[in-house]
C-alpha cells in the first residue's frame, strides 16, 4: 500500500513537472531605448486612435544617460508613438510581445509649432531605428521600396508649381488635379503591393496596418466589394488588431450606402433654425450634395446644379444641400451669394476636432460629393463625379 502511494507521489510529481514545462511563459515587451541629444528626462508610449482622434499612454518610464527600458504586454502588436519629454521628442514603431531595441538621434528632427492652433509644439525624429520587431521591418520595407519612393519627385515638383500658384485658386486647383493623378498612381501600387504581401502573410498586422493607411485616403473612392474583400483575407493577428475592428466598421458603414439601400435618416437644422429630415423629402428624385462654402470646386459646380434643377424640377426633381461649415456665418454668406433655389442644412460637429456627423455618416472623405436618392429612399447613385449623376437622371427623366 505504501508503495503504491508513493509510486502515486511520483507520478502525480512529474505530471505536474510534465504540465508546468507546458505551460507557456507569459510574453510581454521589453523595449530598451537610446537617445542622443537627451540625457535624462520621461519617455511615453502612446497609441493614437485614427477612428476618434483620441490618444492613450500605454506605458511610460524614465530617461537616465540617454537610455530608458519599458516592459510589459502589449496584446495584439501595434504601432506606436514614442514620446520623449521635455522637448516633445517623437517617433513612430511597432510595438510587439518581444525584446525589441529602439535607438534614436534628436539630430536633424523636423520641429513644428501648433500652438497658434491651440495645440502643442515639439520636433519628429527623423534618425531612429528599431530591431526586433518583423512588423515594424515588413512596414519599413514597404515604405522604402523602389516602387513607393519613384513618386516622391514628382511630388516635390508638383508642390513647388502650388506654391509658385500664390493666392491664384484656380492655379491652385489645376497643379491639385495633377497631384491627384499622381496619388492615383501611388494609391495604384500601394494597393497592388500591400495585396501581394497579404497574400504571403494573412496573419501580419504590418499588412492590415498598410491597408489601414491607404484606406484613409481611398475610402470615398473604394468600392464596397474591394474593401469586403479585402478584409475577408486577413487572419489571426491580424484580424484581432484594432486596424481590422476599425476597417470593419467602415464596411459596415459603406455597406449602408450602396446603391439600393435605404439612404440612412438624418435631421439637420434649416437657416431658419428649423428642423429638417431627409425622410420628410421622399416622393420624389433627391440628390443630396455634399458641398461646403470653403470648397472651391462646390461652388464651382453651383451654376451647373441650378440648370439641372431649373431642367428636372417639375418633372420631380429636387436637391438637398447639406454643408459641412463649421461656422455658420460662413454658410449663411455663402448661401446669399449662390443663392441656390432648392433645400439647405447644415451638418453637425458633436465631437471636437471630428468630421462632421452626417458626412461620416455618408462616409464622403471629400467634397463635392452626391448621393442621387429614387422616391422611396433608396440609394441610386453614390459618387463624386457629376456626369454619374447626370446620366441618371437623363435616364430616370429624360434630356
Amino acid at each position: 500500500m505504501k508503495k503504491f502511494i508513493i509510486m502515486s507521489l511520483a507520478a502525480s510529481v512529474i505530471m505536474l513537472a510534465f504540465v508546468n514545462c507546458k505551460q507557456p511563459a507569459k510574453t510581454q515587451y521589453v523595449i530598451s531605448g537610446t537617445i542622443k541629444g537627451l540625457s535624462s528626462g520621461k519617455v511615453k508610449l502612446v497609441y493614437q486612435n485614427d477612428d476618434d482622434r483620441t490618444s492613450k499612454t500605454i506605458d511610460s518610464g524614465v530617461v537616465t544617460d540617454g537610455k530608458f527600458e519599458l516592459k510589459g504586454d502589449i496584446g495584439v502588436p501595434k504601432m506606436v508613438n514614442v514620446t520623449l519629454v521635455p522637448g516633445n521628442w517623437s517617433f513612430n514603431v511597432f510595438v510587439e510581445n518581444a525584446p525589441i531595441t529602439l535607438t534614436a538621434d534628436t539630430a536633424g528632427s523636423t520641429h513644428y509649432d501648433y500652438s497658434a492652433y491651440g495645440m502643442g509644439k515639439g520636433a519628429v525624429i527623423k534618425n531612429f531605428t528599431e530591431t526586433g520587431s518583423k512588423n515594424f521591418d515588413d512596414w519599413m520595407a514597404y515604405q522604402n521600396d523602389p516602387g513607393q519612393k519613384q513618386f516622391d519627385p514628382v511630388f516635390a515638383e508638383l508642390d513647388k508649381k502650388f506654391k509658385a500658384a500664390g493666392k491664384d485658386i484656380d492655379a491652385q486647383y489645376k497643379v491639385r488635379d495633377q497631384l491627384d493623378s499622381v496619388e492615383k498612381l501611388r494609391q495604384a501600387w500601394q494597393k497592388k503591393k500591400i495585396d501581394e504581401y497579404v497574400a504571403k502573410e494573412p496573419s501580419s498586422v504590418a499588412g492590415v496596418y498598410m491597408f489601414s493607411q491607404l484606406y484613409m485616403f481611398v475610402s470615398g473612392t473604394m468600392k464596397y466589394g474591394t474593401l469586403d474583400s479585402m478584409l475577408n483575407k486577413f487572419t489571426g493577428e491580424a484580424k484581432s488588431s484594432t486596424y481590422y475592428a476599425s476597417l470593419a466598421k467602415s464596411r459596415i458603414k459603406l455597406k449602408a450606402v450602396q446603391p439600393g439601400a435605404v439612404a440612412p435618416d438624418f435631421t439637420l437644422l434649416k437657416r431658419d433654425s428649423s428642423k429638417l429630415a431627409l425622410s420628410s423629402l421622399r416622393g420624389k428624385y433627391l440628390m443630396i450634395d455634399f458641398w461646403a462654402s470653403w470648397c472651391h470646386p462646390c461652388r464651382q459646380a453651383i451654376p451647373h446644379w441650378k440648370s439641372v434643377y431649373q431642367k428636372y424640377h417639375d418633372k420631380g426633381f429636387d436637391i438637398l444641400s447639406v454643408s459641412d461649415d463649421s461656422r455658420w456665418k460662413d454658410w449663411t454668406k455663402a448661401m446669399d451669394e449662390e443663392k441656390m433655389p432648392w433645400h439647405q442644412v447644415d451638418d453637425e460637429f458633436p465631437v471636437k476636432n471630428m468630421p462632421a456627423k452626417v458626412g461620416s455618416l455618408y462616409m464622403t472623405t471629400f467634397i463635392p460629393f452626391y448621393v442621387l436618392l429614387d422616391k422611396e429612399g433608396k440609394i441610386l447613385v453614390y459618387s463624386g463625379e457629376e456626369a454619374k449623376i447626370d446620366a441618371k437622371l437623363e435616364e430616370l427623366l429624360g434630356k
